[in-house]
């Protein structure tokens, strides 16, 4: 999904208004550095497959992986909404605190864990791999994803700050939740061609 890519870029831009503007404290580390030409890379690798410029020509033969190349990508470009908006603060923090770098995998941590609980739930919900929809799954899946958001909020609260930098981590609270309700879209379209393909007698390993 092009929005996807469209929202990392615009992320992108809001950093180097922070480098340019408030500027970072003590320049930034390499790690954020890293970060951010990963992100430019899995933008630029999702957009070129929006366009139909990499990975085309589906077919019977290639389907399996064309299709898991387009989930795993979806899924990393929306979970890096979230994470690329909350690593403002360490963005801000990198290059002049050292427990900077606890907090950005902290964060990681959580949204990781929040995809773990929509996952789960879109599991029993949809049916997607020939399972039945088993409420407990669901409870606990909306409880995982419940409970890394409140988890995500209450790091934003003991976070050390000079002028608000934790707003970012707000931001990154708000955009997980757009993030899963994206994800949680392509997983349903996932189970509908999952159960159109089984439909037409192809098996599905």
């Amino acid at each position: 999904m092009i929005a996807f890519a469209l929202t990392n870029f615009i992320l992108l831009g809001f950093y180097l208004f922070i480098y340019i503007g408030p500027r970072v404290k003590g320049g930034v580390s390499l790690y954020m550095q890293i970060y951010l030409i990963t992100t430019l890379i899995l933008w630029l690798l999702l957009y070129l497959q929006e366009k139909k410029l990499i990975f085309k020509n589906f077919n019977n033969k290639n389907y399996k992986s064309r299709l898991s190349i387009y989930l795993l990508l979806n899924i990393l470009n929306g979970y890096n909404i979230p994470f690329l908006a909350s690593s403002g603060y360490v963005f801000y923090f990198s290059g002049s605190r050292d427990d900077a770098k606890d907090y950005w995998f902290i964060l990681l941590g959580l949204i990781c864990i929040s995809f773990l609980g929509l996952f789960l739930f879109c599991f029993s919900n949809f049916e997607m791999f020939g399972n039945k929809k088993n409420n407990f799954i669901s409870f606990m899946g909306l409880l995982i994803i419940l409970l890394s958001i409140i988890v995500m909020l209450h790091v934003s609260f003991i976070v050390p700050v000079e002028s608000e930098e934790n707003r970012t981590i707000w931001m990154g609270v708000i955009a997980l939740l757009c993030a899963h309700l994206m994800v949680g879209r392509v997983l349903f379209y996932l189970s509908v061609l999952i159960f159109d393909i089984k439909e037409e007698g192809l098996q599905i390993n």
